[in-house]
């Protein structure tokens, strides 16, 4: 038998080998597997040869395969009827893989169907089991609807479950409104953005990861990182559906797992700063009127929930996301209570009639949002942060679902990068960190900026009123949904000056 190196398993410098099975030689020269590898399990004598069983191997692995079966040729015969006779012990080689996603949401599957594609053998945790709610305001942006189509899926969001969006509706506390279209092409086959329950969108990503070839393992919860002897973190621990303990190993982690990252937690890196995290609340209504006729998003800005906004979003099948969501400083320097505030607005006078006849289906839910107006480190020894555990959030729009998929594209491609280099330092892979940051870093400094103007209310109404009335100032503010140097302008004093005299 002959031993082929096939490739580096890379938990530190581990070396992953293959029998050859060809001809009748025996090993020269088989290096041991590293002793954590081994569990305990006995070495064999292969050719004269001390030989652990490397359980990561699947052609070699377990006692079962003794010197006296080497001996005998039994490593000579077919694959197919080596697997055939001996009892190979496969259990442990299914805990090896070359990267861990923790959280199966829309970052997550992103991540790990990109990283199969591109070769990596992938393992995706989740606590929760597919398909199943999640609590967000269920707007899928014109930058989630780009990374669809990277996917190859913007096909299935056409479907009844999902809503085309053209545009955003926005009132001021005076009560005044605008509808600014995202896009002026409204010929366009596929709407710019789209409304879809969580339940459906996560659902369909989860399932292309699974058919690249990413193994999931659902109602699975991350108790905690396994680090190497250098600290680095190569692996997860994870409490099963059946209440058992186990050990996940890889080289790399992602951290996926959203606003409450048990990998945050385990780095111990900081988990909510209040003047950066936004608490929200939803609510599921059917029966609501008065949508515009292209199924426009809308956002209110009304006195009782600045420097928050209520949010009311046109889903199929005559439903909506109705909501409101607030900066946890303010709420707790205010002591608001969220399920209160949104029953409030729901029957605030300028809303009421559009709810009359309205039910409301299930209860109202929460979450938090960490906002990218304060990024978390997004690398480190062995791991990587994306989407909501990276704090990406938008800190005006509170839209997470884009930051995430796109932040997931990128550590596909460090990952890729980190095996084929072979590194998983810090200083490699903060540059997975600075390449995204580079490419968020003015978007989330300008929807900071456009967060502290709501303060303002005097402002909000003026800009409304205005934009309502001028189509010059509509359409600018509808180019800077798109363009980036565009809506730099929005916290420009010569904008407010042009919409004071318009």
């Amino acid at each position: 038998m002959k031993v082929e190196q096939t490739g580096k398993l890379r938990h530190g410098k581990w070396n992953l080998y293959r029998p050859c099975l060809f001809g009748s030689e025996r090993a020269s020269s088989i290096r041991t597997a590293p002793s954590e590898l081994r569990q305990g399990r006995k070495a064999a004598a292969v050719g004269g040869r001390s030989v652990a069983m490397w359980v990561a191997c699947p052609f070699f692995m377990g006692s079962e395969m003794t010197a006296a079966r080497a001996s005998s040729g039994a490593c000579n015969r077919p694959v197919s009827r080596i697997l055939e006779v001996e009892k190979i012990d496969y259990s442990f080689y299914s805990t090896m893989f070359d990267a861990i996603v923790v959280g199966a949401g829309p970052g997550g599957a992103t991540t790990s169907t990109l990283m199969a594609r591109r070769g990596l053998r992938v393992l995706m945790v989740d606590k929760a089991s597919f398909p199943r709610d999640k609590i967000c305001g269920d707007a899928v942006s014109g930058k989630s609807v780009d990374a669809l189509k990277e996917l190859g899926l913007i096909d299935h969001f056409q479907r009844n479950e999902c809503l085309g969006s053209w545009g955003v509706t926005f009132s001021g506390p005076s009560g005044d409104h605008v509808d600014i279209p995202f896009t002026k092409a409204l010929d366009r086959p596929i709407a710019p953005g789209f409304v879809c329950a969580r339940e459906v969108f996560d659902d369909i990503l989860v399932k292309l990861a699974v058919s690249e070839g990413v193994q999931l393992r659902e109602n699975t919860t991350v108790k905690g990182l396994l680090r190497n002897e250098a600290g680095a973190v190569n692996g997860v621990t994870v409490k099963t559906p059946d209440g058992c303990t186990e050990d996940l190993y890889a080289p790399l982690v992602i951290g996926a797992d959203g606003a409450y990252s048990v990998v945050v937690r385990e780095l111990g890196l900081d988990q909510l700063d209040e003047k950066h995290y936004v608490a929200g609340i939803r609510a599921y209504y059917k029966g609501v009127s008065g949508f515009h006729e292209r199924n426009h998003i809308e956002l209110h800005f009304v006195d009782e929930a600045i420097p928050g906004y209520f949010w009311i979003f046109p889903m199929a099948d005559g439903m909506a996301n109705v909501g409101v969501g607030m900066l946890s400083q303010v709420i707790k320097k205010k002591d608001i209570k969220l399920k209160s505030l949104l029953g409030l607005l729901v029957n605030h006078p300028r809303f009421r009639d559009r709810f009359d006849g309205a039910e409301q289906i299930g209860p109202m839910k929460g979450w938090g949002l960490p906002l990218g107006s304060k990024p978390r480190p997004m690398a480190g020894d062995g791991w990587m942060l994306i989407g909501d555990a990276a704090s990406l959030i938008d800190p005006f729009t509170g839209e997470g679902i884009g930051n995430a998929m796109v932040s997931g594209m990128h550590a596909a491609d460090w990952a890729r990068k980190a095996h084929d280099a072979d590194r998983f330092d810090e200083a490699f892979l903060s540059e997975y960190g600075s390449e995204v940051l580079t490419l968020l870093k003015d978007e989330l400094r300008l929807s900071h900026a456009m967060q502290r103007l709501v303060n303002w209310k005097w402002l909000l109404n003026t800009v409304i009123r205005k934009a309502g009335r001028s189509e010059d100032i509509a359409d600018a503010i509808s180019c800077m949904f798109d363009d980036l140097e565009e809506r730099e302008k929005l916290i420009s004093p010569s904008f407010y000056m042009k919409v004071l005299f318009a």
